[in-house]
């Protein structure tokens, strides 16, 4: 059975896709796909070791999202879109075809995320570590960082067993915050507004929690109560930093198509959509 921090560090959930959006879904100027199957490597050894491509190096814990890692992964992405090519696309079947676009929708993820989103760099509330709730979508809605901590899924109270184990990893934050301020080299002011909020949430999350979890193992009490104070340091240092915020957040219209297209294998252009949106609501 995985812990939460096997769920965590194993990424993001394969896009849930209807057949009938894939023949649309592939545009944009990508490279046709070859027609000889490779014979070392299947298309599902190829998604394992995607996965684990696609997830950060941990160091003591905490996932390195500095600028040389980064820059490493963005570098060797191409690599990934040729092992896929490799597979053969012609002579797969049909629910083969139906995988390959799946892990092709997530390379193209993690490519727009390099080329465009850059949350590392750009959004302080990418780096929220704690969910006490579980999410109304099968993980959890826009960039998650990896490592995060779903509280939902630990009994409440914890067992002493997870109080250890949640002590490890709550204790945690400090340091990754510490990163967070040299990695955040953006200037989206409305992404670091939203970010103020997401720590003083955190913070109030962390010291309900140490209400519900206090007592059970002294680690576990430390752990809370120095992540909530890095939580509360870190959103004080985003309030004190938020003048200098003067640039958009948004990732422009050709750039929502493109992610539409190839990431979430939608056909329709930002421009349709808007129609499609105006329609519903002259129906409404």
């Amino acid at each position: 059975m995985l812990t939460g921090f096997d769920r965590a560090r194993t990424g993001r959930p394969l896009l849930l896709v209807a057949l009938s959006t894939l023949a649309g879904a592939c545009g944009g100027g990508e490279r046709e796909p070859t027609t000889t199957p490779v014979v070392d490597e299947s298309l599902e050894e190829l998604f394992q070791a995607w996965r684990d491509f696609e997830a950060p190096e941990f160091v003591d814990g905490v996932p390195d999202y500095t600028a040389d890692a980064m820059a490493a992964q963005a570098g060797a992405l191409g690599s990934w879109v040729a092992r896929l090519d490799d597979q053969g696309y012609e002579a797969l079947d049909t629910s083969k075809r139906i995988d390959w676009h799946l892990v092709r929708a997530e390379v193209n993820g993690l490519d727009f995320d390099h080329r465009v989103r850059r949350p590392w760099a750009r959004d302080p509330a990418f780096y929220v570590w704690i969910y006490p709730a579980q999410s109304d979508v099968p993980a959890h809605e826009g960039p998650v960082i990896h490592g995060w901590i779903d509280l939902w899924t630990y009994s409440d109270p914890p067992s002493p067993e997870e109080a250890r184990e949640l002590a490890d990893r709550i204790g945690n934050i400090p340091e990754l915050l510490d990163q967070a301020r040299t990695n955040l080299t953006g200037n989206a002011r409305d992404l670091w507004q939203a970010g103020i909020r997401s720590f003083r949430g955190q913070a109030e999350d962390l010291e309900d929690y140490a209400v519900r979890a206090g007592g059970i193992l002294p680690e576990l009490d430390a752990a809370i109560t120095e992540a909530h104070a890095a939580s509360t340091a870190f959103a004080d240092w985003l309030e004190e930093t938020l003048d200098s915020k003067t640039g958009a957040s948004g990732v422009g219209k050709d750039n929502y198509t493109w992610y539409m297209r190839n990431v979430h294998l939608v056909p329709y252009s930002w421009e349709e959509q808007v129609t499609l949106m105006k329609r519903e609501l002259a129906r409404a």
